[in-house]
């Protein structure tokens, strides 16, 4: 997997997220919208990881799957989590956990709550 590809997508979903946080509107059209960007973000990092080699990329799959496994672990112990709780808990960087909300979410794996500007 080209690591420059991976982290462009995960910056462009962060970005997207950010950009999105800052538009008015109701809030379930903007949980929509955001959902609809984060999944074609997703798209785009798995084209980049095409070009990775079968080996790696089931290496990075099966990582990913470990790191899924925590983050359902996590949130079931405390009840609800933002991507800043998970970041922390399992040290990679919030663009990754984003990530990782919206695949486990596409799979029905987690449901995507609350939305709130600070």
């Amino acid at each position: 997997m080209n690591p420059e590809g991976a982290k462009m997508g995960m910056g462009m979903m962060a970005e997207m997220m950010k950009n999105m946080m800052k538009e008015s509107g109701n809030m379930p059209d903007m949980c929509m919208k955001m959902m609809e960007q984060m999944m074609g973000s997703m798209s785009e990092s798995i084209k980049v990881a095409s070009y990775a080699t079968p080996e790696i990329r089931g290496l990075f799959e099966e990582w990913l799957k470990n790191l899924e496994v925590e983050v359902i672990e996590f949130v079931e112990e405390k009840g609800k989590a933002t991507p800043s709780d998970i970041s922390e808990k399992l040290k990679i960087s919030e663009e990754s956990v984003v990530f990782l909300i919206a695949r486990l979410a596409k799979e029905g794996k987690l449901k995507i709550g609350e939305i709130s500007v600070p």
